[in-house]
């Protein structure tokens, strides 16, 4: 079941992100959050009440979150919007993902969004694949712009617009 997310998701939140954090390069960032870490992150993104954020619910459990979010500060980009999305690791590949970009975009759409961002870690095949389905096109990568696990990693760059 798709949902508005709420502060007190923060938890489930940084339970996704940090497995993440610990186990794959999907994530450019080695820092663990905390719940209270989380709900600091989406509140001053303005995540939940100047930008769309939705979660996954599935009996009571957290499958996965995203949400929208200003792409640079600059007021001149004020309609070019990043997503951020991440499943559970145990509810992959079973259409989460597709959902909840679906109607992340039908969100920002209504939400008065030009443009969408999707930065993703090069090789991450089921992202790419999900945003290209989704109506995304390459527009750019940027070589060895992470370094994680002892070795530089790429990010591809998917935009939609609306």
């Amino acid at each position: 079941m798709i949902r508005t997310g709420r502060p007190e998701d923060a938890a489930e939140m940084a339970a996704i992100f940090n497995h993440y954090v610990k186990t794959s390069t999907v994530i450019f960032s080695n820092k663990i959050l905390t719940e209270e870490d989380m709900k600091h992150k989406i509140e001053s993104l303005g995540v939940g009440s100047e930008f769309p954020f939705l979660v996954d619910e599935e009996n009571g459990v957290l499958t996965g979150y995203c949400y929208a979010h200003r792409w640079m500060p600059d007021p001149v980009y004020g309609r070019s919007w990043e997503l951020t999305m991440y499943l559970s690791h145990r509810h992959l590949g079973k259409g989460i993902g597709s959902r909840l970009l679906e109607k992340l975009i039908e969100k920002c759409r209504d939400g008065g969004a030009h443009a969408l961002i999707a930065s993703i870690t090069e090789g991450n095949a089921a992202s790419e694949k999900m945003c290209i389905s989704a109506g995304f096109n390459l527009v750019g990568r940027l070589p060895e712009i992470g370094y994680k696990f002892g070795q530089y990693l790429n990010d591809v760059i998917y935009q939609k617009l609306l």
